[in-house]
């Protein structure tokens, strides 16, 4: 515990214990963390070795292989961020990511492997142990420390103290988060009121420590007990911006500006730098690249092994296609996807084949009559969908999205649905969070695609390969039961 223990002094900010948030005993933890990544790996080999064949002293091959993997894990552990970003990240997205990395570790060994002619030698179940092992070692030390600083930082220790100039939207939501989050190590000591400021009736705001006026005095005496200025005034109000940015010249801490862009029609912003000039991206899909990389691998993992193994349900269900009316098996329907570009969508036919208003599509609804009665048990199950596997094989879809609606549809509801094009900032899926929320088939009321368009978004910025595994298990036990398609 005394590592991360800063210096305890009598009272700081705003009544708040001062502790000070020391980097060289982040960087301790950090050190330590690198340390027992390094021992569990090695530990994991060793200990899969006896489980696979008994032996306590592996053979060279098995030698060259663990110190392989070591070299491997050193390389990729250090350019990926599992050792950064402590303050503020999750635990769920911090295994999320060393999960990530020890996958690329064993990727990147077996390539290796095949290279030097090294896979018939080695076993590939104690590799399966090592794997699970490995991994389960550093995921264990990883909930160790969370649960560590979680603990120390709800006593006040290791905690970030950050003092506010302007209450903004923003800001307020950043207090009642941290607040309800101490293991982030983040605290609101107070802020300095302005004349933009939010007013909040909740009566849960931070500490009021003056006016702007109040600012230089205040730091002139606290300097030393502040980590972080945050300032969130309005993007407008450069003059006040400015003055607080000279102001802040003469104490070297830290300073983020809290832009409030609440009504710009954000999602998933994020900073970043082009030519040193910094950039605020104010709407975007899946921002985080590692996470591009999973949900393809995801794709391609599902839907190629979906395609293998259901392959006796596609002939039986083309032949029922075939035999219900005369036709084609397989309906192909433009559709808009990722960035809004046409693609075609396969299913299985479940109408009569008939002609229709090329600037118009009726939506199936109950006793539709176009719909044959083996489509109608295709439609109810969701099989028809099954096609799509091969949307996902070739990169227009994904497993799971937002469901695309057809181009007339587009036409139709983004003049009516603020937002609604946004839901094309990622690929659309076969099923999606707000199918599994009930949201799927006919919607002859406006507010009923809106809620279906709210759930689109809201999928889109919490985005996480576990959020796509509960939709994918919540489809086969809501959605295929389901009676609202038609």
């Amino acid at each position: 515990m005394t590592l991360l223990q800063g210096k305890i002094g009598d009272d700081g900010i705003g009544g708040m214990r001062s502790v000070t948030a020391l980097p060289e005993r982040v960087a301790t933890l950090d050190l330590w963390l690198r340390i027992a990544d390094a021992a569990i790996v090695a530990g994991a080999a060793a200990v899969s070795y006896v489980v696979r064949f008994g032996n306590t002293l592996p053979h060279q091959e098995y030698r060259i292989a663990i110190g392989t993997v070591l070299l491997y894990a050193t390389l990729c552990f250090w350019l990926s961020p599992i050792y950064r970003g402590w303050r503020g990240r999750s635990l769920a997205r911090e295994l999320g990511v060393l999960w990530l990395a020890w996958t690329i570790v064993f990727g990147l060994f077996s390539m290796h492997a095949m290279l030097v002619q090294m896979g018939n030698v080695i076993s590939r179940q104690w590799l399966g142990y090592w794997y699970l092992l490995g991994y389960g070692g550093m995921a264990v030390a990883r909930v160790c420390a969370h649960a560590l600083l979680r603990n120390m930082r709800k006593q006040g220790i290791d905690m970030q103290r950050v003092i506010v100039i302007g209450l903004r939207t923003p800001i307020l939501k950043l207090y009642r988060h941290l607040r309800v989050h101490p293991e982030t190590g983040i605290a609101v000591a107070g802020y300095f009121a302005s004349h933009h400021d939010t007013h909040s009736t909740s009566g849960n705001l931070p500490p009021c420590l003056g006016s702007l006026a109040a600012l230089g005095a205040y730091l002139e005496k606290n300097h030393d007990r502040v980590e972080q200025v945050w300032i969130s005034l309005p993007l407008s109000d450069r003059n006040d911006i400015k003055g607080m940015l000279r102001l802040l010249e003469r104490y070297p801490v830290p300073v983020k500006l809290v832009p409030d862009i609440s009504d710009f029609g954000i999602l998933n912003p994020s900073v970043e730098q082009i030519g040193g000039v910094p950039v605020i991206n104010l709407r975007q899909g899946v921002a985080n690249p590692y996470y591009l990389a999973v949900k393809r691998i995801e794709d391609w993992l599902v839907a190629g092994i979906a395609v293998i193994v259901l392959s006796p349900v596609f002939l039986v269900l083309a032949i029922g296609v075939k035999l219900s009316s005369p036709g084609p098996v397989f309906f192909r329907q433009k559709r808009n996807g990722l960035g809004g570009r046409e693609f075609r969508m396969l299913k299985f036919r479940s109408m009569r084949v008939h002609a229709e208003d090329p600037d118009k599509i009726t939506q199936a609804t109950k006793g539709d009559p176009r719909v044959t009665r083996f489509g109608a048990f295709l439609r109810r199950t969701s099989l028809d969908e099954l096609p799509q596997f091969f949307n996902v094989l070739g990169g227009s879809m994904s497993v799971v999205g937002p469901r695309p609606h057809a181009v007339q549809h587009n036409n139709q509801y983004e003049r009516l649905i603020d937002r609604y094009m946004q839901r094309h900032y990622v690929k659309p899926g076969i099923t999606g969070w707000a199918q599994v929320h009930g949201f799927r088939g006919e919607t002859p009321e406006l507010r009923s695609m809106k809620k279906r368009v709210q759930y689109d978004l809201d999928y889109i910025r919490r985005w996480t390969p576990w959020l796509d595994i509960k939709i994918i298990v919540l489809t086969a036990v809501k959605v295929l039961a389901q009676k609202t398609a038609y």
